[in-house]
């Protein structure tokens, strides 16, 4: 895994710079990535560049540029949120689902975060989606926008603030959405009490 520290670098510009950096400060860290293992995880390998081209090949166009070089320089999968970003093989996904929940374009699974939840990329625009079938609210879509890109999403995971989607009904409104940051903050705080550990 190559791992850059942030002096190394020419002058960090961007909030993608930003991520990729915090994204390896936390993995040097460790825990690389936030579900249960068996046992310690396997070292992190990237990708070569020719399944990284292969991938976008299958997709039908470039990966965003951030998930392109986490995948390049630091590991083909197996890091970050859930049980961890998955591998460029297991990336692609279908649009069957999407379609009979009335999204339409490109949309790749980053992680699962289990019991079917999982965090998914609209390639069309960038914005991260949630996918929680738990509560099962009655042919309603258990997918929603969490209004963040990628960079954010990584960022989050790396600041330790990234809550798994949650798939909530509005108490005012009755509207099925994802849960806030406010509303994760107090179910924890319910559970764990004041200073409670994010999920």
């Amino acid at each position: 895994m190559v791992l850059r520290r942030a002096d190394t670098l020419r002058g960090v510009s961007s909030r993608e710079d930003l991520a990729f950096e915090a994204v390896v400060r936390r993995i040097a860290a460790g825990p690389y990535f936030d579900g249960l293992a068996a046992g310690p995880p396997a070292p992190l390998r990237p990708a070569p560049p020719a399944a990284v081209s292969e991938a976008e090949e299958l997709i039908g166009q470039p990966l965003p540029s951030l998930l392109r070089r986490l995948y390049l320089e630091v590991g083909n999968g197996g890091f970050g949120p859930g049980y961890g970003l998955l591998s460029l093989r297991d990336l692609h996904r279908s649009g069957s689902t999407d379609a009979r929940e009335g999204r339409k374009g490109r949309f790749l699974i980053l992680c699962y975060w289990g019991c079917g939840i999982s965090s998914e990329l609209d390639l069309a625009d960038g914005q991260v989606w949630g996918r929680d079938p738990n509560p099962d609210p009655g042919g309603m879509p258990c997918a929603f926008p969490q209004h963040m890109t990628v960079v954010d999403w990584f960022l989050k995971w790396a600041e330790g603030t990234l809550h798994q989607p949650w798939l909530v009904q509005d108490p005012t409104t009755g509207v099925w959405r994802g849960a806030t940051d406010a509303e994760y903050a107090a179910v924890l705080e319910d559970m764990f009490g004041p200073g409670s550990p994010a999920d």
